[in-house]
C-alpha cells in the first residue's frame, strides 16, 4: 500500500490566525483565510477512571486475540493441518508462516544486501572526508557503482532501464522550458510501466535484426525483473524532469522560512551544472533507495550531496538501527506463532466463525505494516549513514490512525510528499480536490499493478476518501468551534472514527481480495455466525483505542511535539 492525496486535517493538525498549513498553499506567498481550526488543547485524561477502563477493555481485547491466534496457529504447527507458506522455521522448534513472497525474498537476501550496502557506505565516506573540497567526486562514485550494480541485479536488461533513462534526459533537454515537459514525462512513463507490464519486460528476442543475440540477451536478464522497479524510477524521472523544468523556468520559491532542512533542500533550484547526466544517473539510480525508496526529490537528493544531512547525528542513527534490528527479530519472532498471512492468502479464512475472519483482517494489515516498516527504515538509514535524508515512512503506528487522511499521510509519506509536489498541486491543489483524488488514486493503483484488485482498492479509497473530506469541512471549519467545545464531541469523534476503521480495513484489504472476495470477507465477519457478536466486540474495543488516540493527539498539543507530516 502506499501514499494518498494530502490529508486535509484532524482537529489537531491546522493552526489558528496563520497561513493554511498545506503544502499547496505554501507554494504560494498570498495570505489565505484559514478553513480548519486547531482546537485548544484540553487537560490530560490519562489517569482518570474513564481511561484505566479503556486499558482494561484493550488489554482484555489483546488477550483475547492472542489466545485466539495461538489456538488456531497451533494446529498448523502441531502438524494436524498444512497450508502454502508454513515452513520449518527457526525459533523454539516452531514453523513460520513465510507465505509473503516479498518478506521472505527480502529476508533472505538481507545478509548480502546489508553487506553490499555498508561496503557502499564505507566508501562514499570515505571519498566525502578524504576529497571535501570535490563533492562532484561522490557523484561519479555513484555512477560507477551504479551501473555495476545495474547489470549485477539486471542483467541484459540494464540496457532497457538505462536506455529509458537516457530518453527521460532527453525529453528534460528537448522541452526545457516549454509546458510540455511534464505532460510527455507523464506520457512516456506511463507507456513504458503499462506496456512493460504486459509484455513482461519486453524481449530482446522481439528484435529481428539481433538474431541469435536476441534469445541469448533475453536469458541473461539477471535475477531481479527491471518492470518492478521500475515503479519507483519512474517517480524518480518525472521529479528531475519537473525539478529541472522549474529550474528553467525560474518558478518563484515560496517563504522557506520556519521549514526543515528537507523541504528547503527540495523546494529550492540548485545551480544549473547540478541537473547535469552524472547528477540525473547518480539520483535515479542511487544503490541505497532504488529498490524501494523512500522517495526524495531531485533538489533534495542534489543538495545533500554536496551539503550532507544534518538533520540526524550519528547516534541517533545508530540507536534508529538497533530499534529497527529489534522490530525485524521481533516479526520473526511473531511469524513462528501467527500464520494469518498464509490464511489469507490461501482464503482459508473463508472457513472461519465471524470474529476469527475479522481477527485475519486485523492481524493481515498489522503485519503488512511492519513489513514496510522493516523494509524502508533500513533502506532509508543506509542513506542517512551516507549523507542522505529522505521523508520518513510510517510516521504513526498502524494502529493509530482512525481517518483515511491522517493514515494515507503516514503510511507511505515520502510518496504523499511526492504525490503532492507532482501531481495534486500541478493538477490544481485544493480547488479541484474532490476531483483529483480521483485520478490520484487510480493512478496509485495501477502504478502498483494492473490487477483488479488495485482497481478496487482505488475505487473504495476514493468514495471513503470524498466522504471523509465534506465532512472534515463541515465540522472542522471555524464556525462549529463551539460544537467541538462541548463535553459530548470527543465521544462523537470516536464513534465515527471506530466505523472509518472498519472502512480503511475494507479498503486496504480489497488490495489482497479484489471486488468479489471483500463483499464476501465483510459477509463473513459481519453478517455469518458469530458476525454479531464479533462486530459488537470488535466496534467497543476499537472506541477505547479511538479514545486513547484522540488522547495522544491531546498531549502532542499540550507539548506542542511537532508530527513529522
Amino acid at each position: 500500500m502506499t501514499s494518498s492525496p494530502p490529508s486535509i486535517g484532524q482537529n489537531n493538525t491546522r493552526r489558528v490566525n496563520t497561513r493554511v498549513h498545506d503544502d499547496e498553499d505554501n507554494s504560494r506567498n498570498d495570505e489565505k483565510k484559514v478553513v480548519y481550526v486547531e482546537d485548544p488543547a484540553t487537560p490530560s485524561r490519562w489517569l482518570s477512571v474513564e481511561f484505566i477502563i479503556y486499558y482494561i477493555f484493550i488489554v482484555i481485547g489483546y488477550y483475547m486475540c492472542i489466545r485466539k491466534i495461538l489456538n488456531r496457529s497451533n494446529e498448523y504447527n502441531d502438524g494436524l493441518k498444512e497450508n502454502d507458506g508454513i515452513v520449518d522455521g527457526w525459533f523454539m522448534g516452531r514453523k513460520q508462516d513465510l507465505s509473503d513472497t516479498q518478506y521472505r525474498i527480502y529476508r533472505e537476501n538481507f545478509p548480502l544486501l546489508s553487506i553490499g550496502l555498508s561496503i557502499f557506505v564505507l566508501f562514499s565516506n570515505f571519498i566525502r572526508r578524504n576529497f571535501p573540497d570535490k563533492p562532484y567526486s561522490r557523484i561519479l562514485f555513484y555512477n560507477f557503482v551504479s551501473i555495476g550494480f545495474l547489470i549485477f541485479v539486471h542483467g541484459s536488461a540494464s540496457l532497457i532501464v538505462l536506455g529509458i533513462a537516457l530518453i527521460n534526459f532527453t525529453i528534460s533537454r528537448m522541452f526545457a522550458k516549454s509546458k510540455l515537459l511534464p505532460i510527455v514525462t507523464w506520457v512516456f512513463n506511463g507507456f513504458i510501466l503499462w506496456t512493460s507490464y504486459i509484455y513482461s519486460g519486453y524481449k530482446f528476442s522481439f528484435i529481428e535484426s539481433l538474431g541469435e543475440w536476441g534469445p541469448y540477451l533475453d536469458s541473461n536478464k539477471g535475477f531481479l525483473s527491471w518492470e518492478t522497479y521500475f515503479k519507483v524510477s519512474m517517480l524518480r524521472f518525472i521529479s528531475y524532469n519537473n525539478d529541472y523544468h522549474w529550474m528553467k523556468i525560474k518558478k518563484p520559491v515560496m517563504d522557506l522560512k520556519g521549514k526543515n532542512a528537507y523541504f528547503v533542500a527540495q523546494e529550492k533550484h540548485q545551480p544549473a551544472d547540478h541537473y547535469s547526466l552524472a547528477h540525473f544517473l547518480a539520483y535515479i539510480f542511487y544503490i541505497p533507495l532504488y529498490i524501494a525508496g523512500p522517495i526524495a526529490s531531485f533538489n533534495a537528493f542534489v543538495a545533500q550531496v554536496y551539503s550532507p544531512q544534518k538533520s540526524m547525528s550519528l547516534a541517533e542513527i545508530i540507536k534508529a538501527s538497533v530499534k529497527i534490528l529489534l522490530v525485524f527479530l521481533g516479526l520473526e519472532i511473531f511469524l513462528h506463532y501467527c500464520y494469518y498471512h498464509s490464511f489469507d492468502k490461501s482464503d482459508t479464512w473463508m472457513s472461519f466463525r465471524g470474529d476469527e475472519v475479522a481477527l485475519t483482517g486485523y492481524v493481515v494489515l498489522n503485519f503488512m505494516y511492519v513489513k514496510f516498516l522493516i523494509i524502508w527504515r533500513i533502506f532509508r538509514l543506509f542513506a542517512l549513514f551516507d549523507g542522505i535524508d529522505t521523508p520518513e515512512n510510517m510516521n504513526r503506528c498502524v494502529n493509530n490512525n482512525y481517518t483515511f487522511t491522517g493514515f494515507w499521510r503516514s503510511w507511505h509519506g515520502s510518496f504523499n510528499k511526492w504525490t503532492l509536489r507532482y501531481l495534486y498541486i500541478p493538477l490544481g491543489g485544493k480547488k479541484t480536490q474532490f476531483i483529483s483524488i480521483w485520478i490520484i488514486f487510480f493512478f496509485i493503483g495501477l502504478w502498483h499493478d494492473l490487477w483488479w484488485s488495485w482497481v478496487a482498492w482505488a475505487l473504495l479509497n476514493c468514495v471513503f476518501f470524498s466522504i471523509e473530506i465534506g465532512i472534515m469541512f463541515y465540522f472542522y471549519s471555524p464556525k462549529r468551534l463551539s460544537l467541538r467545545k462541548r463535553w459530548f464531541w470527543r465521544y462523537i469523534v470516536a464513534c465515527a472514527g471506530t466505523f472509518n476503521i472498519f472502512l480503511l480495513m475494507v479498503a486496504n484489504l480489497a488490495i489482497l481480495h479484489g471486488f468479489t472476495n471483500s463483499i464476501t470477507f465483510v459477509k463473513n465477519a459481519f453478517f455469518s455466525e458469530g458476525g454479531a457478536i464479533a462486530f459488537i466486540f470488535a466496534y467497543c474495543w476499537l472506541y477505547c483505542g479511538i479514545q486513547v488516540m484522540i488522547e495522544i493527539r491531546e498531549s502532542e498539543k499540550r507539548s506542542k511535539e511537532v508530527k513529522p507530516f
